[in-house]
């Protein structure tokens, strides 16, 4: 667990217009607070979020899942974690632990060259993270300049991270990679290519997979604009003023990477084996469905608790609107109890969740939080508008707004704060933020489409549609 404070290591990090010193920025501190409840809970509920291996105790989102019951036990881990932030923080350290989980057993595939073993790079990378329990943010995107056109037909410069030069000791790369997820308070930084977009023969100098600390020498992040309005309290801004996710553009200058630290070198082909092959997307997928379908529940029981509030609830329209938020959630989490249960094992002893069945929820997913959020909206419309400054319930105009404010089924603060926390999750940036996340930081929702559609074991549904197409 790292204090604000142990961040203030020469880290480039540029924030409103300007290099910061990361310990005095409050929306870092506030968001590492919350990030830091997985290291919290490992000491307040160590049955659960702890694990022993050869005499040791480790986290258990690095623990390597062998059975369905592991998969179980790893799901309570990350349900707990995500509760912490109302599954707002998508990128927390069980995201990358619960890939490295994995990648010690699975990395021989990437091989070697005459400078380095790829494979025992990542096999030890895999145990340091996990002994030191090191929180890792990821470094996936290439920035999109220009969409029309191969990533090597694009001018070497920013459309993704690519080598420049190597020695016997090790790379130096330049470039870009974006929407790194709050990399400005991670420890450390893994840095590959997305399995979606397939690199090509003439991107082999983009070929790439390595480690690399946050105050890399030559390394920069540049952090989007923030989401959170100074000035105002947490009553006026539940979320947006309590943490942000802090997306950042993470830009190399020719910085050195020794060989230790790489997994893959000017290899296209093995860049775009990396994630999948690894097994850390499947296992990392496993994480984030589990962390979504938290966000869900959230998003799904504020909207009851408006219709509630409002007295709303008990018109059959609204409770019909609900019943659908509902059945949405029971899907879901369906969906990923199915991932365990038909679950593999692999060649190395792993058992794996269902690929189908979380890409399933993948797609569904996104389309059934938006729904939650116009649901939101529909039901809290001008009310949550309306809301004053919550300044206002300690000022002159205390008594005759709790007058006004104030119901039968709610009292005038608290529906002031509910209001208000409608607002900030369908209605204002921070909200919005979280809606364009659920869609695509998973990837392209059509290739995510396509992908299922190719691979759906139809079996049962094949053979009953052979045999009546036989019938005379």
């Amino acid at each position: 667990m790292s204090s604000i404070t142990d961040l203030n290591d020469g880290r480039a990090v540029y924030f409103d217009g300007a290099l910061v010193n990361v310990a005095e920025v409050p929306i870092f501190q506030k968001t590492l607070a919350v990030v830091n409840t997985y290291y919290d809970l490992q000491r307040t509920n160590p049955k659960l979020h702890t694990y022993q291996e050869d005499g040791q105790t480790f986290a258990t989102a690095f623990m390597t899942p062998r059975s369905v019951t592991d998969l179980q036990k790893k799901r309570a881990v990350y349900t707990e974690i995500a509760q912490a932030s109302y599954g707002m923080l998508g990128r927390t350290p069980d995201f990358i632990a619960s890939g490295l989980a994995v990648l010690s057993a699975k990395a021989d595939f990437l091989g070697k060259n005459k400078y380095t073993d790829f494979a025992a790079n990542a096999k030890n990378y895999a145990q340091r993270i996990k002994k030191g329990d090191i929180f890792v943010s990821h470094a996936l995107q290439n920035p999109q300049l220009d969409r029309s056109k191969a990533l090597n037909a694009i001018p070497k410069g920013y459309a993704g991270v690519h080598t420049v030069d190597h020695d016997e000791k090790g790379i130096y790369v330049s470039g870009a990679k974006m929407v790194n997820t709050l990399a400005p308070i991670a420890d450390e930084l893994l840095v590959f290519n997305p399995p979606e977009l397939l690199l090509d023969a003439g991107d082999t100098s983009y070929g790439l997979a390595f480690a690399a600390p946050l105050n890399l020498s030559g390394a920069k992040i540049v952090c989007r604009k923030p989401l959170n309005h100074p000035g105002y309290s947490e009553n006026d801004y539940p979320l947006s003023n309590a943490f942000d996710e802090i997306d950042a553009y993470v830009l190399f200058e020719h910085a050195f990477i020794p060989w230790t630290d790489v997994f893959v070198y000017n290899d296209y082909a093995m860049s775009n084996r990396f994630f999948v092959e690894s097994g850390m997307f499947i296992h990392t997928a496993h994480q984030d469905e589990v962390r979504g379908v938290t966000k869900l529940e959230f998003v799904t029981s504020l909207a009851i608790r408006v219709a509630k509030a409002l007295g709303l609830a008990d018109y059959l329209g609204v409770a019909e609107q609900l019943g659908e938020l509902t059945s949405n959630l029971e899907l879901i989490k369906g969906t990923i109890v199915n991932s365990e249960l038909n679950g593999q094992l692999d060649e190395q002893g792993i058992f794996a969740p269902s690929e189908q069945a979380l890409t399933a929820v993948r797609d569904s997913l996104p389309r059934m939080y938006e729904k939650a959020l116009q649901v939101i909206q529909h039901l809290a419309a001008g009310s949550m508008v309306a809301v004053p400054d919550f300044r206002e319930f300690s000022g002159n105009n205390a008594t005759i707004l709790r007058q006004a404010y104030t119901s039968e089924k709610i009292g005038a603060e608290d529906r002031a704060k509910l209001l208000n926390l409608a607002f900030d999750v369908s209605s204002a940036a921070f909200g919005q933020r979280q809606l364009m996340y659920e869609y695509y930081h998973g990837g392209d929702p059509k290739r995510i489409r396509a992908n299922h559609f190719r691979h759906e074991d139809l079996t049962a549904g094949t053979a009953m549609l052979e045999r009546i197409l036989k019938l005379k």
